[in-house]
């Protein structure tokens, strides 16, 4: 075999397993930049072209709605405590993984604290949907964006945690 390719099947610090991390990385990372960063741009320029015609347009304030918008507080705040809980647990046993499969378990985690973001704008709109004022689900779409660029890892943190720098 030529250029080192027999070493690279096993080795996990491989010049092949690192190209192979890195690629696993900018595809998963630009899928949680469309879902996180594209997706509620879009829900922004959405909420400022459907009118005063929404009920939250007016300053009502419906408690259960109110209430709603508690509950998704919550929920927003949950998501960023499950997404630094999972992570810690990832990176512990990500150097121990063969270098294989960490492209597939980094694709994964970073899959998944796309979508534990996303959950934000989601509430977001559903809260503006059920009557809430336009500001509020402004926030919480917003915070998707801050979210995912504080806590998703990027590819030197995840080559940190599986021992290659």
């Amino acid at each position: 075999m030529k250029g080192g390719t027999a070493s690279s099947l096993g080795s996990g610090g491989s010049p092949l397993a690192a190209t192979d991390l890195a690629r696993s990385f900018r595809l998963a990372y630009a899928a949680g930049l469309v879902l996180c960063v594209v997706g509620p741009l879009l829900l922004q320029l959405l909420l400022g072209g459907l009118g005063p015609d929404h009920p939250g347009a007016a300053g009502l304030r419906d408690p259960l709605v109110e209430q709603l918008g508690y509950t998704f507080t919550g929920l927003t705040c949950a998501c960023a405590l499950a997404l630094r809980w999972r992570w810690r647990r990832t990176r512990s046993g990500f150097r121990a993984l063969p270098a294989p499969l960490r492209g597939r378990v980094m694709t994964r985690e970073i899959l998944l604290y796309s979508a534990l973001c996303a959950f934000s704008a989601v509430a977001g709109l559903l809260f503006y949907g059920l009557g809430g004022l336009e500001r509020f689900a402004r926030g919480f779409i917003a915070l998707t964006v801050l979210m995912f660029f504080s806590f998703v890892p990027r590819l030197a943190t995840w080559r940190a945690a599986a021992g290659e720098e």
